[in-house]
């Protein structure tokens, strides 16, 4: 019997699933996000008669959703770069009215990492520190199983960490960042990050694309180190479909260059399938 049910909503697809009281995840469905939607209400439409889709959705407890923008503490979108049409949207309002339970929504990077730390690579951490690189960049941190938030709700947005004197951690990193660049200052003609790692053996602006993401991402490791000092940093998301050609070098470079006492610090690929999914089932268990 289903307890809790989650719902990750990302910019290319929504999953929504339920896990048991043994935290096994049961039931699961996925639908692309944007597929005939015009306007917000489309939107929650379909998000609604997805979770009318799992069986006995009318038993569970609480409801947790992961969402890709910046959630106040009442639980609102107030920015949703990916999803234009649901900025201001007031998601949990209409969730909590429409199935008479309580709804709990988070960014969807922190949501992973709880699913991460509690279920997947991080499972036996007292603290983890999350990076999903995929068409954007994410993250979170997680101390004894809880999310941890920060003074003002903003801790773990390692997207807009600065690595130089120029910009954010995201436009640095990210996939739509690394193909941009190739595309329009190089002309390479690609559509996915691992063609440009794959060309970099024979062309120089994609081999200068690589060294540089290689480098921007020890940064980012040394600084998320240096700042939390996590037992492990688990890494996920589309970007480790290609990490035969940067992953092994930028754990040798961070432990060259960290300090001392942490050169020992766990980097390991993301475990779950469904981080999102497991994550929000498990906030809206913990709440």
């Amino acid at each position: 019997m289903i307890e809790y049910l989650g719902i990750d909503i990302g910019g290319t697809n929504i999953r929504v699933g339920a896990i048991d009281e043994k935290e096994r995840l049961v039931c699961y469905s996925s639908q692309k996000t944007l597929e005939n939607v015009k306007t917000a209400n489309d939107l929650y439409k379909k998000i609604k008669e997805m979770v009318k889709g799992i069986t006995d959705y009318e038993t569970v407890k609480r409801i947790g959703v992961g969402y890709p923008g910046a959630i106040d503490e009442k639980g609102n979108i107030t920015t949703s770069r990916n999803i234009p049409v649901f900025k201001n949207f007031p998601l949990k309002e209409k969730l909590e009215k429409d199935f008479k339970t309580e709804v709990i929504i988070e960014n969807d990077a922190r949501v992973a990492a709880l699913g991460e730390a509690t279920k997947g690579a991080g499972k036996n951490s007292k603290s983890i520190c999350y990076v999903t690189i995929s068409t954007g960049l994410g993250g979170g941190v997680v101390i004894d199983n809880k999310i941890y938030k920060g003074d003002t709700n903003i801790a773990g947005y390692f997207s807009r960490m600065m690595l130089d004197s120029e910009d954010i951690a995201e436009h640095r990193l990210s996939g739509t960042y690394l193909i941009q660049k190739a595309n329009r200052e190089f002309f390479l003609g690609v559509n996915n990050v691992q063609d440009i790692f794959m060309l970099a053996k024979k062309n120089d602006a994609a081999k200068k694309i690589l060294d540089d993401f290689k480098k921007y991402l020890t940064m980012l490791l040394l600084n998320i180190l240096i700042t939390i000092n996590p037992d492990t940093i688990v890494i996920g998301g589309g970007i480790m479909n290609a990490k035969k050609y940067f992953f092994e070098e930028v754990k040798e470079n961070f432990k060259a260059k960290a300090h001392s006492f942490a050169k020992e610090t766990n980097i390991v690929q993301a475990k779950l399938k469904e981080p999102g999914i497991i994550g929000a089932c498990l906030m809206a268990k913990n709440k």
